[in-house]
């Protein structure tokens, strides 16, 4: 039985690489093995968790409080070799014990549509189409691994992709990406249409170029003051190989113009599959644009992760991260710190609990410092999924991607 191309799914990764910049975020909460089957599929699922959040606003004058959350949620589409079609789609409510007037049944909404299709061997096309509404706009500063209080965010995105097999060993990909950010009538707008080739040299070594125009554009309702525009231009080169049988090294770097000035683009990543689980390395430097700010931040980052599978049904995970964001001359440090388990204890439920701290300065170019903890337990219903074994599960193709957004 032929499985559905790895080069679908790698579509799909860079997809979501360039609207949420997961490849270098910090350990995603774990969670059920996604649907690989072949064919139709249809996977419901509902999660109920409990977290004690002790500063919940995320200022300098905390205030705890207890959040039940319940999640639905539902996936659903259709894989074949050459076509995907993929939905999903989410609605969360959260209950407060000490702060009711918070409580809402709106409290996070996903949809996710996804259309991949291979008309030959040589040509994918593929699309992808997101859309968040939070009241925790933190989860989506993945690339500044900045903390926001409690407020309503937004976010739109629209990727199309196509990628082209030059010959044996070269590797063309073209992308544009149109992604809106809202924050309490603050507007972020990012574009970024780009160019790839890649070339395999050998078995263990390939080569890259990439060209990036990105576009910035950011308001705040019923201001005219507080308005920016600006572009840039990346050339990045880069060079991937495997160091061994089980670890990845990747590298790219190159110069980018915006607003007048030079300034490098760096991305070098290793990434190590260990005998009961996975280790990787990250640093970056790059363009971001962040909830409530007006004006692409310069950012660097430098994040691990490390998840293990300490028996056959459980799962641990740690994703450490420091960020360094600047603006107009003035910088905003953050530290993200956590730990995660999940407990496959029956044929239908897991158990997940885990620990985050964020530390940060309060603003950019200020003292002091803000600090926020994290302690929850959920309990997960799914049916459980057949999983494709594939090389792609331990590095996937696309997710060294260095993006903007």
């Amino acid at each position: 039985m032929k499985h559905p191309s790895p080069r679908l799914f790698r579509s799909g990764v860079l997809a979501l690489t360039l609207a949420f910049g997961l490849g270098d975020a910090p350990a995603q909460e774990l969670a059920p093995p996604p649907s690989r089957q072949r064919g139709a599929f249809l996977v419901p699922m509902l999660t109920v968790s409990e977290t004690f959040d002790d500063n919940l606003l995320f200022t300098q004058f905390p205030e705890g409080d207890f959040v039940t959350r319940a999640t639905a949620s539902v996936e659903m589409g259709y894989r074949s070799t050459a076509f995907t079609f993929y939905t999903a789609a989410s609605r969360a409510g959260d209950t407060f014990s000490l702060h009711p007037e918070f409580n809402t049944t709106d409290a996070r909404t996903f949809g996710h549509v996804a259309l991949a299709y291979m008309p030959s061997r040589s040509l994918t096309l593929a699309t992808t189409a997101i859309y968040l509404k939070t009241l925790t706009p933190s989860e989506l500063n993945t690339l500044t691994g900045l903390s926001v209080g409690r407020s309503l965010a937004e976010r739109a995105a629209v990727i199309p992709t196509m990628e082209m097999r030059l010959g044996q060993f070269s590797t063309a990909i073209g992308f544009f990406t149109l992604s809106d950010d809202t924050l309490d009538g603050r507007f972020a707008g990012t574009r970024t249409g780009g160019l790839a080739i890649d070339r395999r040299l050998s078995g263990r070594h390939t080569v890259s170029v990439r060209y990036e125009r990105r576009w910035f554009s950011f308001s705040r309702k019923d201001s005219f003051r507080d308005r920016e525009k600006s572009t840039a231009d990346v050339l990045t080169v880069g060079w991937m190989t495997d160091l061994d049988a089980h670890t990845v090294l990747s590298l790219r770097a190159g110069p980018r113009s915006a607003k007048g000035r030079v300034n490098p683009e760096v991305l070098a990543s290793v990434k190590r599959r260990l005998k009961h689980g996975r280790v990787s390395l990250t640093y970056t430097r790059n363009q971001a644009t962040t909830l409530g700010k007006v004006g692409a931040l310069d950012t660097q980052a430098l994040v691990a992760l490390y998840t293990v599978r300490v028996a056959r049904e459980l799962e641990i995970s740690s994703g450490p991260g420091v960020y360094r964001n600047a603006l107009r001359g003035f910088s905003l440090s953050a530290c993200r710190l956590n730990v995660e388990a999940l407990w496959h204890f029956s044929h239908f439920f897991y158990l997940g609990a885990g620990y985050a701290l964020d530390m940060q300065q309060p603003d950019f170019g200020a003292d002091g410092l803000i600090r926020r903890g994290a302690l929850g337990a959920r309990l997960i219903v799914s049916p459980p999924q057949r999983r494709l074994e594939s090389p792609t599960d331990v590095v996937p193709d696309g997710t060294d991607s260095q993006e903007s957004h």
